[in-house]
């Protein structure tokens, strides 16, 4: 059993004292959390609002693994930042910074987007992907153990046939429902030898009667990042 936090801050508020969270429908909030109790682990996620740094450096000095989703979800509707890629530079520095100095071992799953890897020429391309990218670089040059879980378009609905797939092609595109995104961030949390250091795009694929997705064996497949590989080479004197 682990216990889980769910931080899911507001780019738009990347700069104000407090940091500011969401319930962001994109990040499968819900379905995670109940995903998670079914599998026996604690899961607790911030009243939406502003959360002092003290109350979040409490939060993780006891959790077991972080799933961070950065949102743009408002109370209110959509807030996009002025700027994404500085947004995100500023969340890392106020959280992931935070944790490399004071919790180097914590897991933190990262639920980012598949436009990252589709690159600032695509149409849908939004401020708040040069957030999400700043962030991914800025938790693989920490000293945390991550993974990195790239959705698709966003399903709410989970038919028994959709088997879940992890893709490394940059421009993977397709659906994916609130369900597979809450089963590929638990298992990772469950099996951190198979899935830390890894980078993937979360999809699901209509295949009737094949049996449940081994996500296990989907993270064993995938390539280490590169800066996963070199953290592991040893440093001459």
């Amino acid at each position: 059993m682990a216990h889980i936090i769910e931080f899911a801050p507001l780019f738009a508020y990347a700069d104000t004292p407090d940091l500011h969270h969401v319930t962001g429908v994109w990040n499968a909030a819900e379905a995670t959390e109940r995903l998670a109790a079914q599998r026996g682990h604690t899961y607790h996620r911030p009243a939406v609002g502003g959360t002092t740094q003290a109350e979040v450096d409490a939060a993780l000095a006891s959790t077991d693994a972080l799933i961070l989703a950065p949102s743009v979800a408002g109370p209110a509707g959509m807030l996009l930042p002025a700027d994404g890629e500085e947004s995100g530079r500023i969340i890392g520095h106020r959280l992931l910074d935070r944790l490399s100095a004071e919790r180097p071992d914590l897991h933190v799953v990262f639920i980012s987007h598949f436009l990252v890897g589709h690159g600032v020429t695509h149409r849908n391309s939004k401020p708040h992907t040069w957030g999400l990218r700043s962030l991914e670089a800025h938790l693989r040059g920490g000293r945390n153990p991550w993974t990195i879980l790239r959705a698709t378009w966003l399903s709410t609905v989970h038919d028994e046939s959709y088997q879940t797939r992890l893709s490394q092609d940059p421009y993977t595109d397709g659906l994916s429902s609130t369900t597979a995104i809450a089963d590929a961030a638990l298992t990772a949390i469950e099996n951190p030898r198979a899935a830390v250091g890894r980078t993937a795009a979360v999809f699901n694929l209509s295949i009737p009667e094949v049996g449940r997705t081994d996500l296990v064996r989907q993270f064993e497949a995938l390539e280490p990042d590169f800066e996963y590989e070199v953290s592991r080479q040893p440093v001459d004197a």
